[in-house]
């Protein structure tokens, strides 16, 4: 994740592209695609640094932008209990 996430910022450094947003890419994303990968990785069927490449051009491809100050409280709801309980009679 970290060497992918290397990889395109030096490209962004050379290319001098501006953008609005720092992007950034997602570590949730990044292990949601290795683990699609790893039976490839372990099986030993391909060499792994084809499959290595190929997981940094998708990682790459899934990148968000880093907004500054963006923070919002979260909604916790208030419960008594999980499930509502029935006091009568049910037949």
């Amino acid at each position: 994740i970290q060497e992918a996430q290397e990889e395109y910022d030096q490209s962004i450094q050379n290319k001098k592209v501006k953008t609005k947003y720092d992007y950034k890419i997602t570590r949730n994303i990044a292990i949601g695609i290795l683990k699609g990968e790893l039976p490839r990785l372990l099986s030993g069927t391909e060499p792994m640094n084809s499959v290595f490449d190929e997981m940094k051009a998708v990682l790459i491809k899934h990148r968000l932008p880093v907004i500054p100050n963006r923070t919002f409280n979260r909604k916790h709801k208030v419960r008594k209990r999980k499930f509502e309980i029935y006091y009568g009679r049910v037949s």
